[in-house]
Order: C-alpha cells, then structure tokens, then sequence
C-alpha cells in the first residue's frame, strides 16, 4: 500500500477534514452542554439560597405572629389586630415572592400549598381569637382555648413544615453543589479539549494551507514561465450582458504578457478595458460571434485573421474555449507561417512557370535534358529528350541500354569514351554525336553536363541539344561569308575608286569648264550658253558632294573602343565658329543651355551638331526671325515614350528645335531615309544623306533619334544617348 499517495491524496484530506469537523462539532456540543448545565446548576444553587432566604423570613413573620397572638392573650393587647395585620401583609408578599421564586420547582410548590392551608387557617384561628376575646359571654373562654389550641397546632404544624422543608432543602442544596462541582470540573476539561483539538486541527491546516499555497506559488511561477516564454498569447474575457441576457462585448479579465510583441499594447493598457475599445475589428471579422458561440455552447473553436496593428500587419490564429462563465483564449502569430506559405505557393507557382517554361523552351530550343546515376545505371529523361528522339515521353525505361540503339554507330565509341571520362573527372565537356530517330533521319546532338552529388550519391546532370540546323545553316553562313568577304573586298576597290579615280575627272571638268567659261566670256557666247555652262558646274558640284557624302557615310563605324569623355558644349561652340559667316547672314538666333559630357566619338559628334545646325540654317523661315533652341535633359528609360531597345537604366536626352519651314509629321521617319528628299533641289541644295548620317552616328552610340514637325512652324529634333 502507498502510504505516501493515500497521504497526499486530495479524497484524504477531505475525510481528515469532516472527521475533524464531526469532532469540533462533538466537542463544541458537549461543552455547549456543559456550560448550559454549569448555567443550570448555578442557577439552581442561587434560586435555592434565596427561596431558603424567602423561607426564613417567612417563618421568622410566623414567629412575630405567634409571638404576637400569644402576649395579646396574656397581656390582652388591643392592638393585636393592628400588628396581626401588618404581618399578615408581610406574610403575603413573602408568599408571592416564595411562588414566583418556586414556580419551576414542583416540590417546593407542594411546600407552598400546604404553607397556604396553613396560612388560611392561621387567619381563620386568629380572626376568632380577636373575635372571642371581646365578646364577654359565659363561653368565651372555652371557645378561645379551643382556638388557642388549633393556633398551637397550626404553629406546630408550621414548625415542623420548616424543618421539613430545611431538611429537603439541605439535601437539594447538597445535590445541587455536587452537581455544580461537577459540572465545573468537567466543563473547563472539555473547553481544554476542545481548544487544544481546535489547535491541533488549525497547525495542520495552516500546515496544508502553506504547503498548497508554497506549491500554488511554485505551479504559478511555472505557468507564468510557460505563459511567458511560450509563443502563445493567452487571454481572458468576461461577457458583458445586455438587460435581456444577450452578450454585447467581453472585458479583458487577464492578458499575458506577450500583448505588447502582438498588438504593440502593454498589459497595462489593455486589462479591464472592453474588447470593443481596444480591437474593434473583432466585431467585423467573425471573432466576436466565435467567442460568444464558445460561451453559450461549451464547445472550443479557432479562427484565423488578418489584422492591422501598430507594430505592423499579423495573422492571428486564436483558439477560444469556455471558462467559469468566461472565454479563454490562446493566441499565436501565424504571420511568418503565412508568408512562408504564400512564398511557397508563389514559389511553387513560379517553379511551375519555369519547369513550364523550361519544357516550352526545350521544344523551341530543341533541347533535353538527363541524369543519370553511375553506380546505380538509373536515369531519367524530360520528356523532349524523347521527342527529339521521335518517341512518346516515357515510351522506353530510361536506361543506356535503351538509349544505346539511337546512338549512331559510327560515333559510339566515342560516345562511351566521353562517359568514362565524365565518371573519372566529373565533368563533361561539350561533345557532339549524331543519333538515328525513330523516323530513321540522322540528327545531330550537343551534349554537356557535370558530376555532383545528391545524398552522398554521385549523379550526372546534363542537356542535349538537335544542332542538326545550326550545323546546316553554318554550312550555309561559311558559304555566305565567303561571298561577303568578297564582296567587301569589292566595295573596298569600290571605295578606293571613288574617293581618288571618280574625283579626279570630276576635277578636271570643272576645271575645263571654269576655262571655257572664260573664253566664252571673252568670245562674248550668248547667255543661254552660259546658263549651260554654269549647270553643268552645279550638277558637277553637286556629284562631288554627294560622293564626298558617301564615303563619310560609309566610314561611320561604331567602336567602342574610340569611345572618349567628350564635352558637347564644346562641340557646339566649335559648331557655331565654323558657321559662324552662315549664322550672322541669315541672322540666326542661337539660343543654347548647358550640355552633358558624354563618352563617344569626337569626331562623329561634330559632324552630328553639324549636320543638324547645317539643316535648321537651310530650312529656315525667311519670313520670320529665326531661332534654334538646343537643350539637354537627363531622363530614365521608362520616362521615354519613344520605342527602341533601352540598355541604359538613363539617357541624355538632347532636343534641337527651330521655328523653320518644319515638315508634316507623316514624313518623321522618311527624312532619316538616304537620299530621301522632301523638297525639289531647285528648292533647297542638298543630298539627302546628312540626316541619314545623324542617324547612324546616333546608333553608333547606342542610342535613339526622332524628329516631330509641323509645316511652317518648325521641327524638333529628340537625341537620346546613354549616360
């Protein structure tokens, strides 16, 4: 048997606890008895002494009364009656006083009876005595002997009642002490008994009661460590009720003190307040329907919101229960499981695009991919592995044996000699093999991968690719490099018979034709003649200049390797000296901000200012005072509404704008066309290549131009060049 659990039990003391009970009760009965006998017994004892008191007052008034009858017979004493009187007065009080004092003793109210006969007679005897002893007839004194004789009776009688009553009353009184003297030994016994058993009971309770409340202290301790450093906020709410019963809101009866790393509240804060004050939302998002539901119903429920504190956004996942008429709630922060979920499921959803997109990408790419375990000879295949090879995914188990008949025979060999490299080095290098597809064609296949290792395994992770058109296409692009290779070597004579055995005629007419002007001059040929000489000048000026166009045209390259920090404020300013004789003849206002340094080709940026400035002086408005405007701002590529290919995160953007003839917008691209012309050459000289040019310095330096414009109003001209 297990003393020390029986001990410890909590049914064991509760028997301990009402046997105790039943005992003080006992005790407190028996001593409560005993007090009331003690009571008893005194009071007997004191009624006693005094009814004996009564008595002897009594009998010593008989004794005057007799003493009284007596000496008036003797003496013949006329105021006898009076006295008599006065003592029987006396007499009768004593008796009421004796039957009050002797009404709860019977025996002594059987004393008073008989005290009462004899009082009666004594009084008929005495009120005869007084009536013979008057009279003075010849009888008289026998009828007063004879009433003396019942007066001595009666007082005998009356004698011998005292000394049976002080006889009776001895014993009693005797009685009574013994009584009394017993009562009063047993009673300060049993106060004693019960004062020391009432000691005894309360050391061992406070002995428990200290015990319980030393591990009340350590139990809570534990529950406040756990609540505190458990991940849990725990709550307690008390309903608050309506006239009709209906539950209205909840008071925060206790809140541990996580509320502050939850709500950013303190404890202090939010104790005692109602839960409508301090989170209203609960009222909108089901939360307060699940804890007045918890109370009216017994049964626990949960629920999961989203909510806006002070100290940022959280889900709160909380699980209520009912409690002592009361909701206790038990709270966690979900907010990282949440977003590690919702990254997850994004994650997920992006590795679904990407194995989407990496299937969509194998078929356009024609490409597959493979691993394979050495030591095991597992593999697996994606499944455009198989359809590069004509098959259905998953048609053969994916195991070189399988795969083996696919390879072409020629290439086998060196197929298995790459393998036994890769297993030895761990690495494959690029190789390429054909294979024969199910159809029977030969493809040819670009083989690579690497060796790691998976769960302490060595594996094989590799891709192939069809290059079968690569391969025909750079049989196709050797071919058409050669023709290219001899086609520049031909534009490069090309090139050399321009610039020297082309402008050398054309020197040599306009010279010829310089000297037949003059002698026609001299020889005084008609004008009409003249006008002859002087076109075909022009038209050979205008060859000169267009051949001079081509070959800048021509030798623009783009590389970056010339690329310098050019300062474009210098550049204009070298711009407006060399046009500077153009400007002030046509009276050309200038109007210019300050420009970026970019880095590019010194000498394509000013041809580039050039040519742009040579275009808004010829294309001028004769009728107006003109004006070009140059600016420069400094943009990002989403603020550019203007489509091209951005490689910058930020462009130069460089506005030219006049208030010349302009053009109609539906021509904005045309102009950039060589040899494009809007206007006869009659009208305006010109090639038609200088914004062609603009046009092909800019995308040299890897940027964009475009030209808005509106006739008789000018031309803007927009450069975007990267920072």
């Amino acid at each position: 048997m297990d003393l020390r659990r029986i001990v410890s039990s909590t049914k064991s003391y509760k028997i301990a606890l009402a046997i105790a009970i039943a005992f003080l009760l006992m005790l407190s009965s028996i001593s409560y008895r005993q007090v009331n006998n003690l009571e008893k017994s005194a009071n007997l004892v004191s009624s006693s002494l005094m009814v004996s008191k009564e008595i002897n007052y009594l009998f010593s008034k008989f004794n005057l009364i007799e003493a009284s009858g007596y000496k008036s017979l003797v003496v013949n004493d006329s105021t006898f009656a009076n006295t008599y009187k006065d003592h029987k007065s006396e007499v009768e009080t004593s008796l009421l006083n004796l039957s009050k004092l002797t009404k709860d003793i019977p025996l002594q109210v059987q004393f008073l009876d008989t005290l009462n006969q004899l009082r009666d007679s004594l009084d008929m005897t005495f009120k005869n005595l007084i009536k013979y002893r008057d009279q003075q007839e010849g009888d008289v004194d026998e009828k007063l002997m004879r009433e003396v004789k019942k007066m001595d009776s009666i007082f005998q009688q009356l004698n011998n009642l005292k000394l049976s009553i002080s006889q009776r009353k001895e014993t009693l009184f005797k009685e009574l002490i013994i009584a009394y003297k017993t009562e009063t030994f047993f009673t300060p016994f049993i106060s004693l008994l019960l004062v020391i058993f009432s000691l005894i009971v309360f050391l061992l309770a406070f002995r428990n009661i200290n015990n319980a409340h030393k591990r009340l202290k350590s139990t809570q301790a534990f529950i406040d460590n756990i609540v505190t450093n458990t991940n849990y906020l725990t709550t307690y709410f008390k309903p608050i009720r309506d006239s009709n019963g209906k539950v209205i809101d909840f008071i925060f009866e206790y809140v541990s003190n996580k509320i502050e790393n939850f709500t950013g509240k303190s404890v202090k804060e939010i104790t005692g307040k109602k839960l409508s004050e301090s989170f209203p939302d609960t009222f909108t998002n089901g939360t307060f329907e699940m804890y007045v539901n918890c109370l009216e119903t017994g049964n626990s429920n949960d629920i999961t919101n989203h909510y806006s504190f002070e100290n940022g956004e959280k889900w709160l996942k909380s699980a209520a229960s009912e409690l002592e008429g009361g909701v206790n709630v038990n709270t966690i922060d979900i907010t990282y499981e949440k977003l590690r979920n919702k990254n997850l499921k994004k994650l997920n959803e992006n590795l679904f695009i990407k194995n989407t997109i990496l299937n969509n990408a194998e078929v356009v790419a024609k490409t597959g991919s493979f691993s394979w375990y050495p030591h095991t000879n597992v593999s697996d295949l994606s499944d455009n592995f198989y359809r590069l090879l004509g098959c259905r995914p998953g048609e053969f188990e994916a195991r070189f044996e399988n795969f083996k008949p696919f390879i072409h025979q020629d290439d086998l060999a060196n197929y298995k000699k790459a393998a036994a490299k890769v297993i030895k080095s761990g690495q494959l290098k690029e190789n390429t093999y054909r294979v024969i597809n199910k159809k029977g064609n030969t493809r040819h296949w670009r083989i690579a991968g690497v060796m790691i290792i998976e769960d302490g395994e060595e594996k094989m992770i590799g891709i192939i690719q069809d290059i079968t058109e690569s391969i025909k296409k750079d049989k196709q692009l050797k071919s058409r490099n050669r023709v290219l290779k001899r086609i520049n070597t031909e534009l490069e004579s090309f090139n050399r018979i321009v610039s020297h055995d082309l402008q050398e005629p054309l020197r040599k007419i306009q010279m010829f034709i310089s000297l037949l002007s003059e002698e026609a001059e001299a020889d005084r040929l008609s004008g009409k003649s003249l006008v002859y000489f002087g076109k075909i000048n022009d038209a050979a000026t205008r060859m000169q200049m267009l051949i001079k166009n081509l070959l800048s045209y021509s030798r623009i390259e783009s590389t970056e390797e010339n690329f310098e920090e050019i300062d474009l404020n210098e550049i204009l300013e070298e711009i407006e000296y060399n046009f500077s004789e153009s400007i002030k003849d046509a009276n050309i206002d200038i109007i210019k901000k300050k420009l970026p340094t970019i880095k590019g080709i010194n000498f394509q940026m000013v041809q580039l200012f050039s040519n742009l400035i040579s275009n808004s002086i010829k294309y001028r408005n004769i009728h107006n005072d003109s004006k070009i405007l140059i600016e420069a701002f400094k943009v990002s590529k989403n603020q550019i509404k203007a489509n091209f290919v951005k490689t910058s995160e930020n462009y130069h953007k460089i506005v030219f704008s006049d208030n010349g003839i302009g053009f109609n917008q539906q021509n904005a691209e045309k102009i950039f066309n060589i040899f494009e012309r809007l206007h006869l050459k009659t009208e305006y000289s010109g090639t038609g290549i200088g914004l062609s040019i603009c046009k092909k310095i800019i995308e040299n330096h890897h940027g964009f131009i475009h030209a808005k414009g509106e006739p008789e109003k000018g031309a803007i001209f927009y450069i975007y060049l990267p920072v």
